[in-house]
């Protein structure tokens, strides 16, 4: 059992027993950490009480009893002199929980008190207060309560219930420039966009490839060359072995974990009919979208454990949420897939401070989209209330901006940045 811990309030004029000058325990300046006060601690305080304390309780409280305030009155009872008001010795255990234990944010919530003996003009009172009970959940606080006049003599004794207040504070969360972000699928299309407007808000990026290595090593010299940070790294994320090395070297390279994920990695729509689709094409397509999100996930959540903070961002598909486009099952699939996932682990991350979210396009002006036919587009675009297709840079923006203060509060969404394809 751990040692019991004995205060003493600062200002208090001596030791809490009245009747000793000496072997009291050194004052301390600090509030009590709630977190580890524990039962048996002892805080005390002692003082003196004058007239000029009476006279300023009476006027504060509007009690100007004569047989507190009047010395010939109470001179006429069998007192013989003035009763210090009970409310005012017990005004000193306000002052032990408000200013000591357990400090800022205490309340009352119950009190029971007992007075055993009159308290004079000129007594010295040392009071005791033991904490019994601790509640971590409720964070309260049981105490028992004794008050001794300088011969020893107990004059008011009780117990009481203290809550003490969280204070509620607005975390900080890191600010972009202090961000490695490993976008997979990084050296083309909507994957290079996202990296470019990473880079330019000031993250730390690392540029996923597979097989694209040229345009990935020319995507970061561009961005080095305009003061971005950025590195190419070779990664196949339906491969466990070959991710963890990627972000394992990412972390050598910034000396930090990575703290923004973007998958993005994905295969090309390839319109086919469902009774001509094999279940081959759709595990192909369920391997680079979902067991590459899957293993991308799995290798960046622990380091964003350690930082206490992370942004996953999934990027899905508007043509989940809605009418789809015929032909297009195992795509869909695997995007539908993806929205369960940003679900599930926006539930189970939230209280390490990691958000995931969802970024949902429709179709957007890339060379992803070179293989659909034009009618195709022109129909997508005539469809969407702006009468355009997205370009890969507004979909980046609406990326970039999850990943700064303004997506601190924003976990578990889907958003669908289709031109009002999907309302």
């Amino acid at each position: 059992m751990s040692q019991a811990n004995i205060f003493v309030l600062p200002g208090a004029k001596g030791p809490a027993d009245p009747r000793k000058d000496a072997g009291a325990p050194p004052a301390s300046t600090e509030f009590a950490d709630f977190e580890k006060i524990k039962p048996g601690d002892e805080f005390q305080f002692a003082k003196a009480i004058t007239a000029e304390d009476v006279e300023a309780f009476a006027k504060l409280s509007g009690d100007r009893n004569p047989l507190h305030m009047d010395d010939s009155f109470a001179a006429r009872t069998h007192f013989q002199r003035r009763v210090v008001h009970g409310m005012l010795v017990a005004n000193y255990v306000s002052t032990l929980i408000g200013m000591r234990c357990p400090g800022p944010g205490a309340l009352w919530s119950q009190q029971n008190f007992k007075w055993l003996a009159p308290v004079f003009i000129g007594d010295r009172i040392g009071l005791t207060m033991k904490v019994t009970h601790k509640s971590e959940g409720a964070r309260s606080l049981t105490i028992e309560v004794k008050a001794l006049n300088q011969e020893g003599k107990v004059v008011m004794e009780g117990e009481g219930t203290v809550t003490a207040l969280e204070e509620r504070q607005q975390p900080k969360d890191l600010p972009i420039t202090e961000r490695v972000a490993f976008i997979s699928g990084g050296a083309r299309g909507l994957g290079a966009a996202i990296a470019t407007a990473l880079a330019q808000a000031g993250a730390m990026v690392a540029v996923n490839y597979h097989n694209s290595a040229a345009a990935a090593e020319d995507l970061c010299a561009s961005l080095q060359s305009n003061s971005g940070r950025a590195i190419p790294v070779q990664a196949d994320v339906t491969n466990r072995a070959s991710v963890t090395s990627a972000l394992e070297k990412t972390r050598q390279e910034y000396k930090r974990p990575v703290s923004i994920l973007i998958n993005n990695a994905g295969s090309l729509p390839e319109p086919r009919p469902f009774l001509q689709t094999t279940w081959e094409d759709v595990q192909a397509t369920l391997d680079v979208h979902v067991r590459g999100a899957f293993h991308c996930s799995q290798a960046a959540i622990p380091g964003m454990i350690e930082q206490k903070s992370g942004r996953i961002i999934n990027i899905g598909s508007s043509f989940s949420l809605n009418t789809p486009p015929v032909n297009w099952s195992n795509f869909l699939m695997a995007k539908s897939a993806m929205q369960a996932l940003t679900r599930c682990l926006a539930a189970e991350l939230g209280p390490h401070g990691i958000r995931v979210n969802m970024v949902s396009p429709g179709l957007v002006e890339t060379e992803s989209i070179a293989g659909l036919s034009e009618r195709l587009r022109k129909v997508q675009a005539m469809q969407t209330p702006l009468r355009r297709l997205a370009s890969a840079a507004e979909i980046a923006a609406v990326v970039a901006a999850l990943c700064t203060s303004a997506g601190d509060f924003v976990t578990g969404a889907e958003i669908p940045v289709s031109g009002g394809l999907q309302m």
